[in-house]
């Protein structure tokens, strides 16, 4: 270095230690004279901190060697900066403190001057409010005035507890990437050095947190926040809040510590003590009680239909029917006993649950395979659903088949095409199966009609119409008697809407902004039909099925009935299929004690000499104080089992402890530095940052280790180094803990009760407001700490079948959308920002969309997805394109989803649109998968996030200047894409 304009330029006093191009250290050692405290110093480091996004506390009198040395001399003549290039040695000549303070500030606030002289300079003097150069014109000193700006909102201190909350000393109430800082630090001059210097280390903290810092810091009257350093004959030391002034009093050792614990220390989401009595693991839990505890035990259904077949048989009858909800291997017991007990030798028992798949599995298949030569194609014509109170869909019958193409297919050896659907609103018959040769002739053709129940659906309001148990006694293939009755599954669920969901929402108390039981455990035992398909993930399961109804129909229910109670309480059915069985079922009610937020601002911490952290803290209840003993700060957070490791994570985050009280940590990716300190929003200031959520439901097992996966290959290869990375690794951790239980005995199953948080709730619709949900309150904390341009959330979708049989044989009806079949191996969702001034937020989505159609292109990911797209139009789309939709760039399925700006909205770039560049979700067919399955699924969410972090380029505009009396420095948004122009990074003056 040899030109003093240089003197806050990367490379000199500053300087990019780990080469990513981003200034990261103070390469600097300040040599200070015994008792020097120039308040102007503060400012100094204040300017030096915010030009670097990291530092350590160790260039001040240090001992370390640095880049540059920096030393102080009394001069009686001139007040001075010299540079000596040669040694890398810069001397303060100072007439006095005082004037040597001012000199200090003017260099941290004013330099280098706007219209300056492009020619090297070694020298800068200054004397009387006036600098000068060698040889050049006195020029009077004017520290620029605040003016209004787009910076001109006041950042409020509402409690002790909010400092370094977020990475900054006071952050803004709102989501920003300008992380704004307005203070005036008063320091006693009877402070001794050791305290000053401290106090000059947090002025360089701050200043290093801050993207606009307004300077000077010392002796303004106008500020957001004022902080008063006294020396005080006190036994102990005091930290107060009035207002925006924080004043730190006392003396010795505890007002050392007071200040250290103020501007050294970290907050105890990064393991420091800052607000450590506020950790949610130290509060104690919520003690839980049982309100209810219900039981029901039904007749078996076997036992049901003997009996009936003993009490109304019909002497005339040659054949028997019989839908029984049973596993075959006890529908064949019951065969054998019917046709003992009557005589009759034709006695067919076919299942009730999906009965037209069990009919040409167990029984038509016999007359297929004898013509299968001959056949050419089958067609089923499917009776059109048209009950106008009904939740099913018309396509009801159709349902009714999958995946009998597919397995006819196998079973024949015929194209699954060769399998159509036809729907007819006029035939009786649910299902008719006509068999054609290759002529067009029909070889032959059968039909049946299943019975069918009405029951009412939870809303009050629909029916629905499930298939029904029934016992047919036939004469010449006509029916002369049947006696129709309810399966163990109707029972039980008739006993569990009427006794349970009817009943108790009078019983219990209701919580504002509480959920009114804290859980319901439903645990079911019966003999049910149990068996997996050789169709992809598909199976036959009732029991499945019950659960998802248990589930979906609970929080339909509470949505209706339950007076605004959005999140009732955890609903956990655990389903037991015991062949044979007795039904039975036990559905107990837990409560807890009322979960309240925190209460009380903390106005005051007590320091003594021998603890270097608080003992004593002050709240304001209202009005109220009170003051409470502080213990010893506990050991550092043990994340546990709960969450993947992460080989290359720079840094393990702790911003939130679930509802049921387990950490939900966050892992961050940068390239590193050796440094203590470093300022993740001064980081966003230089790269771009993308945020990365994943196991928001929990059922949706791919995105996980997919996220993990994805970032330790990319940071092998440092194909990232020009981006920060954030993902949430597992963001619903109570949801993972029903999961693992409820896997144990299913463990293929899709178990959507592990989907939403601990008590039912679609926990995102909560964030950014105060709410006793930690999970709600991770992506906030992450807006607030990094101020992300792209959000993405790994989502996924079944695997197999989503049938209801007591919600409309669909998805609940409580989504738009059917769910019923998965649509693709992998899609995506966009967020399509609506209005004039987001074209390039529009421009950035279509590139992503169309590098992601590339990348997936050619691949098994490309072939798996058509499969399941040619199932969901063949079963779908092709009858119901509106519940059945499809929106597909090139091959790859994406639904791009218009979105308003929407200052209230909880969806990042509808809260956020001039800042947040993309929104989108991935969704993998993932619920509940396995081994190679799951696999796929891994490799098809690391396909999708690889391609939205590919589309952004490496150089961002960058733009550093002085505006109102802020420096600030920002990047550009929305983010600049690869193929565009980034303009260099420019210092502009804007006075």
């Amino acid at each position: 270095m040899n030109d003093l304009r240089n003197l806050w330029e990367p490379g000199y006093l500053i300087t990019d230690q780990n080469h990513d191009g981003v200034p990261d250290h103070i390469n600097v050692n300040l040599q200070l004279p015994e008792g020097f405290t120039p308040s102007g110093l503060i400012d100094f480091c204040a300017r030096l901190g915010f030009e670097t996004t990291a530092l350590t506390f160790n260039f001040l009198n240090g001992k370390e060697k640095a880049g540059y040395q920096m030393d102080f001399v009394n001069d009686e003549q001139i007040t001075a900066l010299k540079l000596h290039p040669r040694t890398k040695q810069f001397s303060f000549h100072y007439r006095s403190e005082q004037e040597l303070s001012r000199f200090l500030q003017f260099l941290a606030c004013e330099w280098p001057v706007a219209g300056i002289e492009k020619k090297p300079m070694e020298a800068i003097y200054f004397s009387e409010e006036e600098w000068w150069v060698e040889q050049g014109k006195r020029t009077p000193v004017a520290f620029p005035k605040a003016v209004e700006n787009h910076l001109n909102h006041k950042n409020a201190i509402q409690s002790l507890t909010d400092l370094w909350e977020y990475d900054a000393f006071i952050s803004d109430s709102t989501p920003h990437p300008t992380q704004k800082q307005s203070m005036s630090i008063d320091v006693d001059k009877s402070i001794s050095q050791e305290i000053f210097l401290d106090i000059c280390y947090g002025a360089a903290r701050i200043g290093m947190s801050s993207t606009a810092l307004k300077l000077p810091i010392t002796n303004v009257e106008e500020a957001d926040v004022f902080l008063q350093i006294e020396n005080q004959n006190k036994e102990q030391s005091e930290i107060t809040l009035d207002g925006n002034k924080i004043k730190v009093q006392g003396k010795g050792r505890s007002l050392r510590h007071a200040v250290r614990y103020l501007l050294h220390d970290k907050h105890w989401r990064e393991g420091g003590t800052v607000s450590f009595w506020e950790r949610p693991d130290l509060q104690s839990p919520p003690e839980e009680y049982v309100v209810s505890d219900l039981k029901w035990e039904g007749e078996r259904e076997t036992d049901v239909c003997l009996d009936l077949v003993r009490k109304h048989h019909s002497s005339e009858a040659d054949e028997m029917t019989i839908f029984l909800s049973e596993p075959l291997s006890e529908r064949k017991k019951i065969r054998n006993k019917v046709q003992k007990m009557t005589g009759v030798e034709k006695v067919k028992v076919y299942s009730s649950f999906k009965p037209i798949v069990s009919i040409v599995m167990e029984d038509w298949m016999e007359s297929l395979r004898n013509v299968a030569s001959e056949i050419d194609h089958i067609k089923f014509v499917c009776k059109e659903e048209m009950n106008e109170d009904g939740c099913e869909l018309p396509i009801r019958w159709i349902q009714e088949l999958y995946p009998l193409d597919e397995w006819l297919g196998e079973e024949l050896s015929l194209h699954k095409d060769a399998v159509t659907f036809e729907l007819n609103e006029l035939q009786d018959p649910q299902v008719i199966m006509e068999v054609y040769d290759e002529s067009g002739g029909v070889i032959f053709e059968k039909s049946i009609l299943v019975p069918i129940h009405s029951m009412n659906y939870v809303d009050g309001k629909k029916r629905v119409y499930p298939v029904s148990n029934e016992i047919r006694w036939m004469v010449g293939g006509e029916i002369c008697k049947q006696k129709a009755f309810a399966t163990d599954r109707q029972n039980f669920y008739h006993f569990y809407q009427t006794h349970v969901l009817d009943s108790f929402l009078d019983e219990l108390k209701l919580n504002e902004g509480q959920p009114l039981f804290d859980r319901i455990e439903i645990d079911v035992e019966m003999s049910e039909p149990e068996e997996k398909l050789s169709v992809e993930h598909e199976r036959i399961s009732s029991l499945e099925a019950l659960h998802e109804d248990l589930y979906f129909n609970t929080l339909h229910f509470f949505d209706i009935h339950g007076k605004d109670q959005h999140f009732p309480g955890g609903v956990y059915p655990f389903m037991h299929v015991r062949k044979g069985s007795r039904p039975k079922a036990q559905i107990k009610i837990y409560q807890t004690e009322n979960v309240g937020l925190k209460q009380g601002a903390v106005i005051g911490l007590t320091f003594q000499a021998s603890h270097p952290y608080p003992t004593e803290l002050a709240k304001d209840m209202n009005g109220v104080i009170r003051t409470e003993k502080v213990s010893v700060p506990p050991s550092s957070i043990n994340v546990g089992k709960h969450v993947l490791k992460s080989k290359s994570a720079s840094f393990t985050w702790i911003p939130e402890q679930s509802y049921k009280g387990k950490w939900i940590p966050v892992y961050e990716w940068y390239t590193e530095t050796d440094e203590t300190y470093l300022s993740r929003k001064k980081l966003s200031a230089y790269k771009p940052i993308i945020l990365i959520e994943t196991g928001h439901h929990a059922n949706e097992v791919s995105s996980r280790p997919a996220v993990i996966e994805l970032m330790d290959e990319l940071s092998r290869s440092r194909s990232i180094d020009h981006l920060n990375i954030v993902a949430i690794p597992n963001a619903n951790p109570d949801g993972d803990c029903i999961h693992k239980d409820m896997t144990r005995e299913n463990p293929e199953w899709k178990h959507h009760a592990a989907r939403y948080n601990a008590v039912g709730l679609e926990y995102a619709e909560h964030r950014y407001q105060s709410t006793p949900f930690g999970e709600a309150r991770v992506v906030p904390d992450l807006m607030h700490r990094w101020a992300p341009d792209v959000v993405i959330d790994n989502h996924g979708i079944p695997a197999h079948e989503w049938i209801q049989p007591f919600a409309g044989y669909n998805s609940p009806p409580r989504f738009p959308k059917s769910y019923w079949l998965p649509n693709a191996l992998i899609y995506g969702i966009g967020r399509k920002l609506q209005g004039a001034t987001y074209e390039k937020q529009r421009d950035l989505l279509e590139r992503i969309q169309n590098h992601m159609m590339e990348k997936v292109q050619g691949t098994i990911l490309e072939e798996k997805n058509q499969e399941w797209m040619d199932r969901y139009k063949k079963y779908g789309h092709q009858w119901l394109p509106d519940i059945f939709p499809v929106e597909q760039t090139g091959s790859l399925l994406f639904f791009t989803w218009e979105t308003h700006p929407d200052y209230e909205s909880h969806v990042a770039i509808s809260r956020f649109p001039d800042w947040v560049s993309a929104d989108l979700t991935s969704e993998a067919a993932d619920e509940t998968v396995y081994g190679d399955d799951l696999k796929l699924c891994i490799e098809a969410q690391k396909v999708f996030n690889q391609s939205i972090l590919e589309v952004i380029s490496e150089k961002q505009s960058l733009s550093k200047y002085q505006e109102g009396g802020y420096h600030i420095i920002e990047r550009k948004r929305p983010l600049t894409m690869k193929g565009e122009t980034a303009n260099e990074n420019t210092l502009t003056h804007r006075v």
